[in-house]
Order: structure tokens, then C-alpha cells, then sequence
């Protein structure tokens, strides 16, 4: 008799996916421009996914607006820059410019890498996250950067308004050198980390007693399904950005006397691989 709508009964082995992994897709920011057939640099919240809207340059009611002057390819690096001056957007006014990317093209099951040098100082909210088309969001790293050794990793599903959520203190600087951040999901497991070491595992089910399984193969029995776990067939646009804090958001507050304008979030490269 199962217990809750959440169950289900496994009557064979899930295996853990197997194969290499191939290269699909990848930007090393090597030709001194941002390549335009990759990215967009607003969130396409528009019918026509122009940037013909409040939110597509300022994300709600965060301190910054994005602006395309803002996001600087140069000596093989990708420059997310943030400035202290006044702009408007539309009729939204914000004391900060930043800058952000977002892909034009759809993801889904791989591996993600980004290799990114954040920047120190309360309010500053850098993000490296994938957004679905059907219900999911998959934040791979989001830190508030008066806390330089703290990150956040969480799992979103919109449709039934929950998430499951990490946060962990490392022992490096994260704005004092280049780290890789990766999310790796499979239809078994999804894993973040950090150069290689994963920091944060779930699967698409729980033991009956509602623990995280977060190893493969899961073997026949009765588990809890996971609900948050983002559905095979979902596809994700991958965005990368320097936000600005205030008093209302998570994470981060205001940038105070000591955060040091103009100052910016770089990526080495960004590298998506899928298994063959």
C-alpha cells in the first residue's frame, strides 16, 4: 500500500548513466567581441524576445540595470562590469549599471562548466544559472560577495512553487582567483561543484523515509519521487550576471563605502558537454 501520492515502486534497477562525454558547445571569448549568434545580453521576457520591456533590463526590483556597454570581451576574458551611475530604463531609475548574458540556444541533460573570477564586496550578486521553458531553474552558483568563501546552489520547479536549496562555505577566496563551477544532470542524479569536487547532489527520488538518495544504480523498492527533480525533456537557457543588491534582495544588500565601483565579474570560458 503506498503512502503518498509521491510514491512510486521501482520493480528494476535504475543504472547510473554511462558514456564519455563530448564537447557540444563552448565560447573561450577569443575573437574580441561577444558573439552575437550566442547571446543576448537582457532577459527576452517579450513576445518577440526583444528587450521591449522594464524587466528585460533591470530583473524586478534589483539595483542594477543591464546595459549592452557593459559586457566587454577582452584578453580572452568575458567582463561583466559594474558601475555606480544613475540610469533609466523605461520608467525604472536605478543608481547602478551592470552587465549579464543569455543564451540563445537550448540546453538540457550534460554537463556544464564555467570557469568565472567573481568580485568582492557587499552588493554585489554574481549568478551563474539555467532558466526552463516548461518548469525548472538550476542555479548553479549565486553569492552574496561580502561573504567571498560562501556560495548557493538551489533547484527550482515553478509549478508547484518549491525548491531545494544548498549553501556552502568553501575554503578558497572565490574573488581572488578563477574556480570552474559545474552542474552536472543526468537522468539519475543532477551535481554541482566546485574544480571537481561536487558539493551538492539530488536524484529524482527518496528513500520511503523521505532521505536524498545520491548514489546510482537505485535499486527496486518503494521511493518517494522528488518532485523539484526538472523533468528529462526539459530545455534551458543558460545566463550568466552581475547583479547589484539593495535592501530587499537575498544574499546581498546595498554596495557600502568600502565596495569598490567600477569593478566586474569574469569568465574564462563556458563549456557544455553531452554524453555520446
Amino acid at each position: 500500500m503506498v503512502f503518498s501520492q509521491n510514491d512510486t515502486l521501482l520493480t528494476s534497477t535504475i543504472e547510473c548513466a554511462e558514456g564519455e562525454w563530448e564537447l557540444v558547445f563552448n565560447d573561450e571569448f577569443d575573437d574580441g567581441t561577444l558573439d552575437a549568434e550566442k547571446w543576448i545580453t537582457w532577459y527576452p521576457n517579450t513576445d518577440n524576445g526583444s528587450d521591449q520591456c522594464a524587466f528585460c533590463r533591470t530583473h524586478g526590483n534589483e539595483g542594477q540595470i543591464y546595459k549592452d556597454e557593459n559586457v566587454v570581451v577582452t584578453d580572452g576574458r568575458l567582463k561583466l562590469i559594474s558601475r555606480r551611475e544613475s540610469s533609466t530604463w523605461f520608467d525604472q531609475q536605478r543608481d547602478f549599471t551592470s552587465g549579464m548574458i543569455h543564451s540563445k540556444q537550448i540546453f538540457g541533460l550534460g554537463r556544464y562548466e564555467i570557469r568565472a573570477k567573481l568580485p568582492k564586496g557587499m552588493g554585489f550578486w554574481p549568478a551563474i544559472w539555467t532558466y526552463g521553458n516548461t518548469t525548472s531553474e538550476l542555479d548553479i552558483l549565486e553569492a552574496g560577495m561580502q561573504h567571498p568563501r560562501r556560495y548557493h546552489m538551489s533547484i527550482h520547479n515553478r509549478n508547484i512553487r518549491k525548491m531545494l536549496h544548498k549553501r556552502r562555505w568553501v575554503l578558497k577566496d572565490l574573488s581572488a582567483g578563477f574556480h570552474t563551477y559545474s552542474m552536472q544532470w543526468d537522468s539519475s542524479r543532477i551535481e554541482f561543484g566546485i574544480d571537481n569536487n561536487v558539493l551538492f547532489r539530488i536524484s529524482p527520488y527518496r528513500s520511503k523515509w523521505g532521505c536524498i538518495i545520491k548514489r546510482c544504480p537505485v535499486k527496486p523498492g518503494k521511493y518517494r519521487k522528488e518532485p523539484i527533480f526538472p523533468p528529462a525533456s526539459e530545455t534551458l537557457h543558460l545566463i550568466i550576471n552581475l547583479a547589484i543588491g539593495n535592501e530587499s534582495t537575498p544574499f546581498t544588500s546595498s554596495p557600502d563605502e568600502k565596495t569598490v565601483f567600477p569593478n566586474q565579474m569574469e569568465v574564462d570560458w563556458i563549456r557544455y558537454y553531452q554524453r555520446k
